[in-house]
């Protein structure tokens, strides 16, 4: 009759993880969804009225304020509301509607002044006529706003 010992002998063998295949499906995976993943093509005020300029030094704001207003003016220099393109004498009452509700709400949390905390966000087309924009910021400064970012797109030079 063979004698069993109570204790196993211990062998030099480690168990070890292969985790090569796991990296190589995980890595995979991730090629796979940025690849088919468009990230930033929703971007706030995106539309395809207005065409942006490039500029080699855009670099994007991380300064952006809560409270912000994003306007696009199309390559006439007309605001685009809706689907209506206004300019002039409508612009203004257009900046003015949008004045009037920012500041009903600084007198709700007692803030009292004449320039509006707003940032507005302007998308401008690259063909608006450079006077005509400037009119536009003219009006939004008689209304109120103090602060502007314009928007272009950044050159890939």
């Amino acid at each position: 009759m063979p004698r069993y010992s109570r204790y196993r002998l211990k062998s030099d063998q480690t168990l070890e993880l292969n985790l090569t295949p796991l990296l190589d499906v995980v890595l995979q995976l991730i090629t796979f969804f940025m690849m088919l993943v468009h990230f930033g093509t929703k971007l706030e005020g995106a539309t395809k009225t207005a065409r942006l300029p490039i500029a080699a030094a855009g670099t994007p704001k991380s300064d952006l304020g809560l409270d912000r207003l994003v306007v696009v003016i199309d390559a006439r220099g007309g605001i685009v509301s809706g689907d209506q393109s206004l300019s002039d004498r409508a612009s203004e009452a257009w900046w003015n509607e949008r004045a009037e509700k920012r500041r009903r709400g600084a007198e709700l949390i007692g803030a009292a002044s004449r320039d509006l905390p707003t940032r507005v966000i302007v998308r401008a087309d690259r063909d608006a006529p450079y006077g005509e924009v400037r009119r536009r910021l003219a009006e939004a400064r008689r209304a109120g706003f103090a602060k502007f970012t314009l928007v272009v797109l950044r050159s890939r030079k």
